[in-house]
């Protein structure tokens, strides 16, 4: 079994070694993991800002702050991989009790449960034999030789019993010779036996604790047992967790997620707790990864010794950089409307986000797509898969016909009935106008001529009888559209016109112009 192990573990080695030589070679595959890299960090400014911290004896709790999806957590994969001493990595990402599912707040308590079995369960269960959190011990290499010791030390114990007057008057171990091998052995064997027999017990009793005493319908239970914090219940667990361990950094990341400053108090308290304690011969530091809001005004700087900012590689203004590599990565350049690329972006301001994105158009296109055909609109397909991502619930009700978007599509005969009946009533509104418009033309040249001479009348005073182009080709006023001088006159600078009879001689004569 150990031998198939070994094999295994050597196999998967060279697969490993082949896929890392595979993309060194420029095989780029279509596909990405979403886990945080270790290559976030390549100028190292952050990484020389936690050694600092992390090499300062002045330093025991370190926040590295930034808004969701900035990249924290590759970064502080990315220093873990400078720092050689041992880490302890507690994540509350997946940490979804009950109380979140329902609509409920999760209680302090539940996290600090979460922190607590992190912490004592991702240990090793042999280093911390004193643990009042038993587990489940799984056989080493010497579990067949500790067996074999357990019959041979039964057997021992029978024949010592068996013997019990020889060795009460000292017959059993005399003589002390090899001839004597047996006796001398099965008393050694025997002896050794009972020791750790009763050792064992007496080290599991440090293990025991009195929770409760019930007597019928009274109940004793201890205070400690109805304390609030859990943490501070279990104070002792974890100061011998790190006296039987050799973690000096506790890196917690998620913790902001409940929205509950209450437990960065304990975790300080905790921290100083342990660092005050002689039996911890180190320093221990914790590392928090945060949002920036996650206290308000200046009250950061009373939990941390020293505060890491970090800037987004992503946000909404450059997030279209990262939509094209993508689509580049699967070879959609010429398929994606850069316009539409543009407007959605501005939604999708999380790199991983982003690359799911991507991840499911390649599954959905290969499951879609068959015969090699671009049967698919990109944009189209791209657009609900954004929409998947962005809604994922709402998205989920649209296969049971529920939610906003399904609402949208019932309507969808009713959006197209008012559609038409507004742009209808707008054709209508332009048939009226453009009916109106042809009445307004002339119907003839007599009638254009009849408007013309309407339009040069209207600037003569009211009193004039004739016009025309100068004083020897006056025409009367009410032949004018019919003169044959008609287009003369209106085509002319300016024109000459008389006054009725009746009017002063001085008045006879005026000038207008064209």
């Amino acid at each position: 079994m150990g031998l198939w192990n070994n094999l295994r573990k050597l196999f998967t080695r060279i697969a490993g070694w082949l896929g890392r030589l595979n993309e060194a070679a420029g095989e780029q595959s279509k596909f990405i993991d979403l886990a945080p890299t270790d290559k976030a960090d390549e100028a190292g400014v952050y990484s020389d800002a936690l050694l600092y911290a992390t090499n300062n004896p002045r330093v025991s709790n370190i926040a590295l702050t930034g808004p969701y999806g900035s990249g924290k957590s590759s970064i502080i994969k990315s220093f873990l991989k400078k720092y050689r001493r041992p880490v302890l990595q507690i994540s509350l990402a997946a940490f979804l009790p009950e109380a979140t599912a329902t609509g409920g707040e999760v209680s302090k308590q539940e996290i600090e449960r979460s922190i607590l079995q992190q912490m004592l369960y991702g240990s090793d269960a042999n280093k911390l034999p004193l643990s009042r959190f038993k587990r489940i011990h799984s056989p080493g290499r010497w579990s067949i030789f500790i067996s074999l010791y357990i019959i041979c030390g039964a057997f021992a114990c029978w024949n010592l019993l068996k013997n019990r007057e020889e060795i009460i008057n000292g017959e059993y171990l005399l003589p002390l010779a090899t001839s004597n091998w047996f006796n001398l052995s099965c008393f050694a064997v025997g002896g050794s036996f009972l020791w750790l027999t009763l050792h064992h017990f007496y080290v599991a009793s440090f293990g025991v604790s009195l929770k409760s005493i019930s007597l019928k319908d009274i109940e004793i239970t201890p205070a400690a047992v109805n304390q609030e914090s859990i943490l501070n219940r279990h104070l002792d667990e974890i100061i011998y967790f790190f006296q039987s361990t050799k973690y000096d950094l506790v890196v917690i990341e998620d913790l902001d997620r409940f929205n509950n400053s209450e437990i960065f108090v304990t975790l300080r308290e905790i921290n100083s707790l342990v660092n005050e304690n002689s039996g911890v011969k180190r320093t221990i530091r914790f590392l928090y990864a945060l949002r920036d809001d996650m206290f308000v005004n200046t009250d950061r700087t009373k939990f941390f010794e020293f505060i890491i900012p970090v800037i987004p590689i992503i946000n909404s203004s450059n997030s279209i950089d990262k939509v094209l590599e993508q689509g580049k990565r699967l070879s959609l350049d010429n398929r994606l409307d850069r316009q539409f690329l543009r407007e959605v972006s501005r939604y999708l301001n999380d790199l991983r986000l982003i690359q799911n994105i991507f991840n499911e158009y390649a599954i959905y296109v290969a499951s879609l797509e068959t015969g090699g055909e671009n049967v698919l609109d990109a944009n189209k397909l791209l657009a609900v898969l954004i929409y998947k991502n962005v809604f994922p619930r709402d998205f989920e009700n649209l296969h049971r016909g529920k939610g906003d978007l399904a609402r949208i599509l019932d309507r969808h005969d009713e959006f197209i009935a008012d559609g038409e009946a507004e742009y209808r009533a707008k054709i209508s509104s332009l048939e009226e106008q453009v009916d109106k418009a042809d009445r307004q033309v002339p119907s003839d040249l007599q009638e254009l001529r009849r408007i013309y001479a309407m339009a040069l009348i209207e600037k003569l005073p009211n009193s004039v009888s004739h016009i025309g182009v100068n004083e020897q080709n006056l025409i009367e006023l009410s032949s004018l559209a019919k003169h044959d001088s008609f287009e003369q006159i209106v085509e002319a600078p300016q024109v000459t016109y008389r006054l009725n009879q009746k009017l002063s001689a001085e008045a006879q004569r005026r000038w207008i112009s064209g």
